[in-house]
């Protein structure tokens, strides 16, 4: 992080310590529960630019992931704002990192009846996402998800499906990945995916 400079698109080190203090205050109320994550569908493959890959042998669970996503996509700090969930086992002091895959043949993208207007696909780097303004809402893409949980969920303060972009229109790449202390998050390359 460059001192004394606002990165443009991002937050500033003002709300970065805001987001880390609420992750301190909030990261010990763990608890949550996580399930086996399942293989992509076999629908029409799409270009892809990536996704987070997560490495739970260095990650501390502290949430801050999490509370940088929603504040810099929904400007505030909330783990329900998230694009991300961190599933903490308390009782093995261990963490699982719940993200959209970027798969190549996106069901959610597939399910939405507003296909190209509420759930698009980027033509250049393949990144799927949500367009909030064009989304109902209908929960389609949620149930579509081959993932357990739905990595697209809806954002419980507007009628929109909510899911993790890569942060595509930020220059420095995902905030998650950015802030994370311990680097337990990377972007990975496209090769290998499923």
């Amino acid at each position: 992080m460059v001192r004394g400079k606002k990165r443009a698109g991002g937050p500033d080190r003002r709300e970065f310590l805001t987001g880390a203090s609420a992750t301190l205050a909030f990261g010990t109320l763990g608890g949550l529960t996580g399930r086996t994550i399942l293989a992509a569908d076999s629908a029409p493959q799409t270009p892809v630019a990536g996704r987070i890959e997560h490495n739970a042998s260095v990650c501390a669970g502290c949430g801050v992931c999490s509370l940088m996503c929603s504040l810099y996509h929904e400007k505030e700090t909330a783990f329900k704002l998230s694009r991300s969930e961190i599933v903490r086992d308390p009782f093995e002091a261990a963490y699982s990192f719940n993200v959209c895959r970027q798969c190549l043949s996106p069901s959610c993208y597939l399910a939405c009846p507003l296909k190209d207007s509420a759930l698009c696909i980027d033509k250049v780097t393949g990144i799927k996402y949500v367009n909030a303004s064009e989304c109902d809402g209908c929960g389609k893409c949620t149930q579509a998800c081959p993932l357990n949980p739905a990595r697209v969920k809806l954002n419980p303060d507007q009628t929109a499906a909510i899911k993790c972009d890569l942060c595509r229109k930020r220059e420095n790449g995902p905030i998650c990945v950015e802030y994370c202390a311990q680097h337990a998050l990377t972007v990975a390359a496209e090769n290998g995916r499923t």
